[in-house]
């Protein structure tokens, strides 16, 4: 009896292994279905796919990831959400739901700035940052929302985690480089300049920009060929209003370093 009950229990064990083993490789077929029915832009199918998916195996962390992106595909935005946050609950370690969410408050706090909802703006941003701190696009964006809202000081630190996280990202460095001029740290809006110049060489802006802090420091002689490239390339880009303020400098101090005229003598 005690035998036969053993076997029994072993030949149950295996098959719960193997019932276990069938159902996992049923998932992952259907998951290989489903994505090559996205790489193909079958969305519809996709959809479906993922959702037969989950009807089996309600929480596959993958299934609900992927089904956020092809919702996002068809457009249906609140619905990704859902996705990409149970994905995340399901297993909080899964990375490319934390940056789709990410992306997703990012894209609706642009879409609020854009709307001037500054505040609900900022709320989105810190959403975003709390997702994936590790995102250069988002501290860059937050660091424009708070500048436009007149948080220059607090818009500073942004823009240097935005350079430090990614400094390749020429526009990060101009928004530092006019955030130290701002605080009037002309010698550190210098280096931001110098490395905008660095990644485009051809920026009228950052050559602007680096001929004003070199004045402001009394530094003339170096913000003269840098207003003079501003001039230049401003011209060369068509666009002769934004080369106005750079030329006025640039003549004022030509102005200022010309002698002035010597008094005629007078007549004995």
């Amino acid at each position: 009896m005690n035998t036969r009950y053993a076997c029994y229990s072993r030949w149950c064990i295996l098959f719960s292994f193997l019932l276990l083993a069938t159902t996992a490789q049923a998932a992952e077929d259907l998951l290989l279905k489903a994505q090559k029915y996205e790489h193909e832009q079958q969305w519809s199918e996709a959809y479906s796919t993922y959702a037969e998916i989950l009807r089996r195996h309600p929480n596959n962390a993958q299934a609900h990831y992927r089904l956020g992106v092809v919702n996002a595909k068809l457009g249906s935005l609140d619905s990704a959400l859902r996705s990409y946050k149970e994905a995340l609950r399901l297993s909080p370690e899964l990375g490319e739901a934390r940056i789709a969410l990410e992306g997703y408050y990012t894209n609706q706090g642009i879409t609020q700035r854009r709307n001037n909802q500054l505040d609900e703006a900022v709320l989105s941003f810190r959403e975003a940052l709390a997702y994936n701190p590790s995102s250069a696009n988002a501290h860059f964006e937050f660091a424009q929302t708070l500048e436009q809202r007149g948080q220059k000081a607090e818009a500073l630190p942004e823009y240097q985690e935005a350079v430090k996280l990614d400094p390749s990202k020429s526009a990060a460095h101009v928004g530092l480089a006019k955030a130290y001029t701002a605080q009037g740290q002309h010698d550190l809006a210098i280096s931001a300049y110098q490395e905008v110049l660095r990644l485009n060489p051809e920026d009228p802006a950052a050559y602007h920009g680096l001929g004003v802090a070199y004045y402001e420091l009394g530094r003339k002689e170096q913000a003269l060929p840098a207003l003079q490239q501003a001039v230049r390339f401003y011209l060369l880009a068509g666009q002769r209003d934004k080369a106005q303020p750079a030329y006025d400098l640039q003549k004022r101090l030509l102005a200022e370093q010309s002698p002035p005229p010597s008094a005629k003598p007078k007549k004995k």
